[in-house]
C-alpha cells in the first residue's frame, strides 16, 4: 500500500508545461465558431441569451426548456416542462449554463446564425478560451492529487514521475477533443473538476484533521453534480481512493463520506423538484433517441458490450473519432459476434481483478480499473438508456483510469526491460515522446473538425457514413445554404447544394425510413429547390405517418406549400403534373382524412387543369364541409366551378362570400355580375359590373 506523504514545495515547472502544452493542443479552437449542441445550451437558449436575467430560469428548468422556447415563442416554460416529461432522461445541469449566461452578459457580441436571419449573442473566443482554461485546471488538479498520493522519487526527474506521465497523457488524449473543442462540453469538464476538488479536500481532511475540509469536499461535489449528474459516481471513487492509498480505519472513511452523501441527496431532491416525474428509464419510440428500440434483450446486451470494447480501443488507439455513434454507424449485434463475446469476457475479467485488488492487493492497476469502470457505468446503457450507443464525451472521466494504468505501466515496468536506470529513463522518454507526438497531431487535427457545425458534419459523415443522424445534418445544412444563401458564392451554388442535400437526406431515410426530420426537409427541398409539388407532398405524407408529436409542424409546412400551388401552376413553374399532385394528395388524405386544404387543391386541379367538373365539385364540397381557414380565393374558385356547371344560385352564394371575406379583386365583382345576369337580375348585374370596372380602373 502506498502511504500518503505531503510535499510542501511543489514544483512549478510541471504546471507551466501543462499550460504551454494545453494551448499548443487547443489554441486552434480559439477562433472556432459554435458547433453541434452549442445551440441547445447557448445560442438557441432563451434563458442563456438573457444573460444574468436568465439565471433564475436556468436554475428552475431543464436546459431543453430554454431551447424549445427560443424556437417556439408561443410556448411557456411550464408547458414545455410538462412535454419534456415524455423525453427519456431528464437533465438538470444548470452550472455550465450559468457560465454561458455570464459570458453572454459580459462578453456577448451580436452574431447572425449562418444561412438565416436569426441573431443571437455570444463570444466563441471567450467560450473556447474558458474551456481550455478549465481543462488545464482539471489536469493540474489531477496532477496535484496524484503527487500527494504518489510522491515522486528523489532520484527521478519530475518529468519521469508517475503523476506527470499520467497527467500529460490525460492532457493530450485526443478522445477529449469533443469535450474541450465543443463549447457545450464544458459540463463534462466542470463535473470532473468539481469531483476531483471533492477528492482533494477529502484527502486534505485526512492530512490535516480539519473538519472544514469535509465541508469543502461536499460543496465541490454539489457543484460538480450541478454541472452533470455523472459526478454521483465519486461517492464510490473517493472512498475507494482513500481506502487504497491512505491508511485509515473504516469508520474514519465512512465519516468522510457523509458530506458527499448529503450533497448528493440535496442535489437529487432539487433535481426531482425541478424535473418532476421525468424518468431516466422512459422508453422513447424513436430510433435516434432509443437505438435499441427494435432489438431483443439479447441483442441489446450484446451491442452494449460491443460498444464498451470500442471505448477501450479508442483509449489505446483514438482513431477514427466522430461525434456521431448513432444508428447505424454502430450496428445491432447478437451473441454470435466474437467482439461482443470478447468484450463480455474482458469486462468480467477486469471487474474480477478490480474486486481482487480491492480485497487483497490494493495495487495501482486494480485502482485504475475502478476509476475507469465506476464513471463508465452510468453511461454504459447497462442500467438505463442514455439515448445513443456511445459517445467520446462519456468516457472523459473514465479516461483518468486509463491514463493511470498507462502511466503506471510505463513508469513502473519499462525499467525491467533495460539494464540500468539511464537506459530505463531513455526508454520512458522515447515512448512518451512517440505517444505524445501521435496524440498531439491527432488532437490538433481533430480540433479542425469542430470549427463550426457544417465542418463537423461534413467531416464526420465520412466516418459515420451509415449514420442517419450525420447524413440528415449535412443535408439540412446544405439545404439551408441553398434556400438562404449568405453570399454570392453560395447563391451561385444553389443547384449543387440542392442536389447534395437531396443525396444526403435520401441516404438518411434509407438508413432510417421513419426519420421525421429528414422527411420534412425532403418535403421542403422538393418544393423550394425543384418545385416538384408531388414529391414534396409525398415526403410530407411520410413524415405525417412517422410521428404523432409533430403533426402541427408538418401541417403548417404543407399548408404554406398548398397556398402557393395555384399561382405556380398558372405561371407554369411546377415540375409535377396535376395527376401526380392529386395522387400525392390522396396519399396524405389516407393518413389525415379531414385535411380540408387538400380537398380544395384537388378540386382546383380537377376543374381548372383537368376539366373534370364533376370531381372538382365533389372535392370542393368536401373541402367546404371541413374546418380550416377559408380565404376569398377559396370561395371564388368554388363559385366559378358552380357557375361553369350552371348552378348559378350556389355560384352566387360562394362569390358573395368571397366579397364578404374581404376580396377587392375586380374579376370577382364581374363574375358576380355575370351570374346575376344569368339569373335574370340585370339591375344587380349592372351594379357589380360597374363596381368591378371601377376597381379595375383604379388599379390601372
Amino acid at each position: 500500500m502506498v502511504q500518503l506523504k505531503v510535499k510542501k514545495n511543489l514544483q512549478w515547472k510541471p504546471y507551466l508545461l501543462f499550460a504551454i502544452f494545453a494551448f499548443i493542443l487547443y489554441s486552434n479552437t480559439l477562433h472556432h465558431y459554435f458547433a453541434l449542441d452549442d445551440g441547445i445550451v447557448m445560442i438557441d437558449n432563451a434563458f442563456t441569451q438573457q444573460g444574468i436575467k436568465g439565471i433564475p430560469n436556468i436554475l428552475k428548468y431543464d436546459p431543453f426548456v430554454g431551447n424549445i422556447i427560443n424556437n417556439n415563442h408561443q410556448k411557456c416554460a411550464e408547458q414545455v416542462k410538462e412535454e419534456l416529461k415524455m423525453v427519456a432522461g431528464g437533465r438538470y445541469r444548470p452550472l455550465s449554463l450559468i457560465t454561458f449566461a455570464l459570458e453572454v452578459q459580459f462578453f456577448g457580441k451580436e452574431y447572425t446564425y449562418p444561412n438565416s436571419h436569426y441573431t443571437f449573442k455570444g463570444n466563441p473566443f471567450v467560450s473556447h478560451l474558458n474551456n481550455i482554461l478549465l481543462y488545464l485546471f482539471t489536469t493540474c488538479l489531477l496532477f496535484l492529487i496524484l503527487q500527494r498520493i504518489f510522491p515522486p522519487e528523489k532520484e527521478k526527474k519530475w518529468y519521469l514521475s508517475f503523476p506527470f506521465l499520467s497527467c500529460i497523457l490525460f492532457l493530450a488524449h485526443p478522445i477529449h477533443t469533443e469535450v474541450v473543442a465543443n463549447i457545450k462540453g464544458r459540463d463534462e469538464i466542470m463535473t470532473l473538476l468539481g469531483s476531483l476538488a471533492a477528492l482533494w479536500f477529502t484527502i486534505k481532511y485526512f492530512d490535516s484533521k480539519r473538519t472544514y475540509n469535509l465541508l469543502w469536499s461536499g460543496l465541490c461535489l454539489f457543484l460538480a453534480l450541478l454541472s452533470k449528474e455523472n459526478a454521483i459516481t465519486f461517492l464510490a471513487v473517493i472512498p475507494i481512493t482513500i481506502y487504497y492509498f491512505i491508511e485509515r480505519k473504516t469508520g474514519e472513511i465512512i465519516k468522510s463520506i457523509f458530506p458527499l452523501l448529503i450533497a448528493s441527496i440535496l442535489f437529487m431532491l432539487i433535481r426531482m423538484n425541478v424535473l418532476g416525474n421525468a424518468n431516466s428509464s422512459t422508453i422513447v419510440p424513436d430510433l435516434l433517441n432509443n437505438p435499441f428500440m427494435n432489438a431483443t434483450k439479447g441483442e441489446t446486451v450484446a451491442t452494449i458490450f460491443f460498444t464498451l470494447i470500442l471505448y477501450v480501443k479508442l483509449l489505446f488507439f483514438p482513431h477514427p473519432l466522430t461525434f456521431d455513434y448513432y444508428p447505424f454507424h454502430i450496428e445491432i449485434v447478437n451473441w454470435t459476434n466474437w467482439v461482443a463475446i470478447f468484450s463480455l469476457l474482458f469486462y468480467l475479467g477486469i471487474t474480477f481483478y478490480a474486486f481482487y485488488g480491492l480485497i487483497k492487493k490494493r495495487d495501482i492497476f486494480s485502482y485504475s480499473i475502478w476509476f475507469y469502470l465506476l464513471p463508465l457505468s452510468l453511461v454504459s446503457n447497462l442500467f438505463f438508456p442514455i439515448g445513443t450507443f456511445m459517445g467520446e464525451r462519456f468516457v472523459f472521466i473514465s479516461s483518468i483510469g486509463f491514463c493511470i494504468f498507462a502511466g503506471w505501466l510505463i513508469y513502473n515496468y519499462f525499467h525491467k526491460f533495460t539494464k540500468n536506470i539511464k537506459h530505463s529513463n531513455r526508454t520512458i522518454i522515447f515512448t512518451m515522446f512517440f505517444i505524445l507526438c501521435f496524440f498531439s497531431v491527432k488532437t490538433i487535427n481533430r480540433n479542425k473538425a469542430w470549427k463550426d457545425s457544417f465542418t463537423l458534419y461534413e467531416t464526420d459523415v465520412k466516418i459515420s457514413e451509415n449514420s442517419a443522424k450525420s447524413n440528415y445534418l449535412v443535408g439540412h445544412v446544405l439545404l439551408r445554404k441553398a434556400i438562404f444563401p449568405d453570399n454570392e458564392k453560395e447563391r451561385n451554388k444553389k443547384e449543387y447544394y440542392c442536389d447534395e442535400a437531396a443525396r444526403y437526406l435520401k441516404r438518411a431515410i434509407k438508413i432510417y425510413p421513419d426519420h421525421t426530420d429528414a422527411l420534412i426537409q425532403l418535403g421542403n427541398l422538393y418544393f423550394d429547390c425543384y418545385k416538384d409539388v408531388a414529391k414534396s407532398l409525398h415526403y410530407f405524407a411520410r413524415a405525417f405517418s412517422s410521428t404523432s408529436t409533430r403533426t402541427d409542424e408538418i401541417y403548417n409546412y404543407t399548408v404554406i406549400e398548398l397556398e402557393q400551388i395555384n399561382g405556380l401552376l398558372s405561371e407554369n413553374r411546377i415540375n409535377s403534373t396535376p395527376i401526380e399532385i392529386i395522387q400525392s394528395c390522396d396519399e396524405m388524405l389516407k393518413i389525415i382524412p379531414d385535411f380540408g386544404e387538400l380537398f380544395y387543391i384537388k378540386g382546383l386541379l380537377y376543374g381548372k387543369y383537368l376539366n373534370n367538373l364533376e370531381l372538382s365539385l365533389i372535392n370542393f364540397e368536401k373541402a367546404d364541409s371541413l374546418y380550416f381557414p377559408k380565404t376569398a380565393i377559396f370561395y371564388e374558385d368554388i363559385g366559378v366551378a358552380y357557375a361553369v356547371s350552371k348552378n348559378y344560385k350556389k355560384a352566387l352564394s360562394y362569390l358573395l362570400k368571397a366579397v364578404e371575406s374581404g376580396s377587392t379583386e375586380p374579376v370577382i365583382f364581374i363574375n358576380i355580375g355575370i351570374v346575376y345576369e344569368q339569373l335574370g337580375d340585370k339591375n344587380n348585374a349592372n351594379i357589380y359590373y360597374r363596381k368591378g370596372n371601377e376597381i379595375k380602373n383604379r388599379k390601372q
